[in-house]
């Protein structure tokens, strides 16, 4: 089965529409309100209205880790996190960096041997986008399906994310 994504070239260009949208609009809700865009292209849209000095010819697809299963949507692509303390989904997909695993707030979240093992982490492909989540984690809009790997612990995650980065 195929992961249900636009193509990157096609979400490079939508980014950009939104850049160039936000020279000539104030408000996002104008620049959507006067064009005709499908439900899905309005996520890319939004991120390069919202911003404009993101280098989209270097946005390039990695590989990155993240601790639980991305949930899926309707639309077969992973939804975006999900912020509960803002009660807001962020602009992406949470994933795991040495610098987030080495902060307070992989901390809080918790990130011992035993919620790793439980959740699970999982490896997944996509583009990381130039916002950060609300625990300051990395988002990515995923470009495939994730797979789970055989990590079980905080030493082994970090090892392969230090490995990746």
């Amino acid at each position: 089965m195929k992961y249900n994504q636009y193509s990157l070239n096609y979400i490079k260009k939508l980014i950009a529409r939104g850049q160039e949208a936000a020279k000539e609009y104030d408000r996002l809700y104008d620049f959507l309100y006067n064009i005709d865009f499908k439900f899905r292209e309005e996520e890319f849209l939004t991120i390069g209205f919202k911003n404009p000095d993101f280098d989209v010819d270097s946005i390039e697809i990695k590989e990155y880790y993240r601790i639980g299963e991305p949930v899926l949507g309707i639309d077969g692509t992973y939804k975006n996190s999900y912020n509960f303390a803002e009660e807001r989904p962020e602009a992406g997909v949470s994933v795991v960096t040495t610098a987030w695993l080495h902060s307070l707030k992989s901390i809080f979240f918790g990130t011992d041997d035993d919620k790793i093992a439980s959740k699970g982490v999982y490896k997944i492909k996509g583009f990381a986008v130039p916002n950060v989540g609300g625990d300051d984690e990395t988002l990515i809009i995923p470009m495939d399906f994730a797979e789970k790997t055989d990590i079980k612990s905080r030493d082994e995650l970090e090892r392969v994310v230090a490995d990746n980065e």
